[in-house]
């Protein structure tokens, strides 16, 4: 499953995972570029999606019948959501990430099982960056939008530190 998720991602990313491997196991690099999704980086999430269902490589996304396509859709979404977590937990703005305790190809593979048994689904803000942002005492915010519209200034952020 591992060889077929990750066939291209060394010519795509600069970089060839471990069949075991987990998103924090990854480089900084490649964490961003992921992230950031340009061209490439989705290409390389939807080999990873695809390749683990044996469904061929990224480009033959448009051509799959509609239930795999919206299948292999929403495991992108969800790799990609753990991907930017990851990318905020490097920074120390959040945790508690599903992808802390599954593979890569098991995050792609198994998206659904690890959205009803995994919680919360959206990690939670390290308190002292709820303070330090001054989010600690807005009343009636809901956490998983709020970390949501956090992704954007943590792409800047880290893109900085790199």
């Amino acid at each position: 499953m591992a060889g077929k998720a990750f066939t291209h991602w060394e010519k795509r990313l600069g970089y060839q995972p471990e069949p075991s491997e987990k998103i924090s196991h990854l480089p900084d690099k490649v964490v961003f570029c992921l992230a950031e999704l340009g061209h490439e980086a989705t290409l390389a999430l939807y080999d990873l999606v695809m390749g683990v269902r044996d469904l061929g490589p990224a480009e033959k996304f448009h051509y799959l019948g509609s239930q795999d396509k919206v299948k292999a859709l929403d495991a992108f979404l969800f790799v990609l959501d753990q991907v930017r977590f990851d990318l905020m937990q490097r920074l120390g703005w959040v945790h508690s990430l599903a992808a802390d305790l599954y593979p890569l190809v098991d995050l792609a593979s198994r998206n659904q099982e690890i959205k009803e048994e995994f919680s919360p689904t959206v990690p939670l803000l390290v308190k002292s960056f709820q303070r330090e942002k001054g989010l600690w005492d807005r009343p009636g915010v809901e956490q998983d939008p709020l970390v949501r519209s956090l992704i954007p200034e943590a792409l800047e952020v880290f893109k900085q530190r790199l």
